[in-house]
This record gives C-alpha cells, structure tokens and sequence, in this order.
C-alpha cells in the first residue's frame, strides 16, 4: 500500500488541549475505564514491534504487549507530567497523518485517540495502516457519539474533548473494511455521563451487573481491535502459465503438435493441424 500524502501542516493544537484534558479529574477516570478494556485487548497481541500513537497519559499499556520493541509517538509537545512504561521506550512527537516508518514496520498499533485529534482522519488511518504489517492487528479507540458524551459535544465545541472528531464506531467499521481488515472486537466504557459527581451511584453492584448483562453501544468511548488481512496471492507457476500462453497468442506462434492457441470469447483453443482437428482447452 503506498501512502497517500496531503501537502498540509499539521497543526497539533487540538492534540495538545486532549492531552491537557487527560490531566484532569474526568479525563483520568476516562482514561482508567479504557485502560482496563485495552490491556485484556493487548494482551492477545503478539509480535517483534508496536506503536503507541494517542494523546493519553499513561503509557504503562505498552507493559502489556507480548513484543520485544516498543515505540511512543505522541501528537504533540506536552510536558505534564505522564505515567511511562517500566520497559524503556523511545518518545517522539509525529504527525498521524505522515508517519516516518516504512511500510510493515510494526505487527501492533495502537490509536489512542489519535484518529479523534487528526486533521485527517481517513488520512491518519490510512498510515496506521501502512506500517502496519500483513497479519498485524490494530487497536483503535474514539469518542462514541451516540452516548451522553456525544449529547454533551452539541453544546461545547469550543475546547477539549467536546472538539474532537466524534467518530461513531460502524463508520469506523466501514473505514477499516476498505483498508483490508476484519473487525475482531467492538467495545464500549464510561456509560456513565461526562462528570465527576455521582461516581459511587455507577459504580455499585447493581449498576455493573446491568453494564455485564445489557452491551448497548451507547458508552461514551468505543474500543475496537481489527487485523489486517493478508491479500491472495497467486501461484508463481499460474503465472507462468498464463505469461507463455500471452505471448503464443501475441506471436501467433506454433504450440506443440504445430497447434496454435485462439481465443474466442475468452476461451482458449489448440488448433492442431488441418481443419476439424480444434480443440478446447
């Protein structure tokens, strides 16, 4: 897959107010809901290489990957104060939409959030994809619009994260289908609404046995691991075969028996000798 590039700056304000959002009381709680999903979803990655690529905090997921090589990218300057892997890892600042990587470079990404701050959505997946390599999977997390977060987002668009894309989970769906994966998994946290009051009233017996029972796609972010498939190859020896018989018929030259191949109707025939003898093939 060869990437597509937009000639565009990238601007990483929007990525910059997510960060700052993860630093404050809801964006920690936010944070902590979705690290519980993602380090059951990373623990059924395996592979040499994986890239963390979001605007969060804590970076301690990158513990959890059965890899040998961890990579951090963030999407912008930020010098709050994070949570790192014990395992060390280097840290850059990239654009999402053109990652400096070659193509298959990684056998797992993670997007935390990082296609709800890009410019270019499409474009930022799109790169995900490319070093990603035949047989890698993905992991993708978003803000759920069709959840009280979403509701939310209609009266504050203005800062963070009510600004992000807002991307609902079966369009996400549909990008990765076009990009050759198979959606593994789709899950959803932090049903409850955007605020830090009325914790304990969620977080009792009966409403996490009600969360266990009902799976409504109505929590506030969704998580969903997908794998890249592997595209069909062909037979070296089909394609051998189909080279010979392009050049008899380019050359209109004899076959065995002094036959000659025709086509008719995409259908082939060996013409052997005088009139009468064709046959199919």
């Amino acid at each position: 897959m060869s990437p597509v590039r937009f000639e565009t700056r990238y601007d990483a304000a929007r990525a910059r107010e997510g960060m700052h959002f993860f630093g404050t009381p809801l964006g920690q709680a936010l944070e902590r809901a979705e690290m519980d999903i993602l380090r059951r979803q990373v623990d059924q990655c395996f592979g040499a290489r994986a890239l963390l690529l979001g605007t969060g905090r804590d970076q301690r997921i990158l513990d959890a990957l059965h890899v040998q090589h961890r990579f951090i990218a963030r999407l912008a300057e930020f010098d709050g104060p994070q949570r790192a892997p014990v395992s060390p890892s280097p840290v850059s600042v990239l654009d999402p939409g053109n990652l400096p990587f070659a193509n298959g470079s990684f056998d797992v990404v993670v997007l935390f959030h990082a296609l709800d701050v890009a410019p270019q959505p499409q474009q930022a997946l799109r790169e995900a994809a490319r070093v990603l390599a035949d047989g890698g999977q993905l992991i993708i997390t978003g803000f759920n619009p069709w959840s009280l977060w979403g509701l939310r987002r209609l009266f504050t668009r203005r800062r963070a994260p009510w600004n992000a894309n807002f991307i609902n989970p079966v369009r996400m769906a549909d990008w990765l289908s076009l990009l050759d994966f198979r959606v593994l998994t789709t899950e959803f946290a932090r049903y409850r609404p955007p605020m830090i009051r009325g914790e304990a009233l969620f977080d009792g017996a009966f409403a996490r046995h009600l969360k266990a029972l009902v799976k409504v796609p109505f929590g506030g972010v969704w998580i969903i691991r997908a794998r890249r498939q592997s595209l069909p190859s062909v037979p070296v020896r089909e394609l051998r075969r189909q080279a010979v018989n392009d050049r008899a018929l380019a050359a209109g030259g004899a076959t065995r028996d002094r036959g000659r191949l025709a086509r008719v109707d995409n259908v082939y025939f060996l013409t052997c000798g005088g009139a009468g003898q064709d046959r199919e093939r």
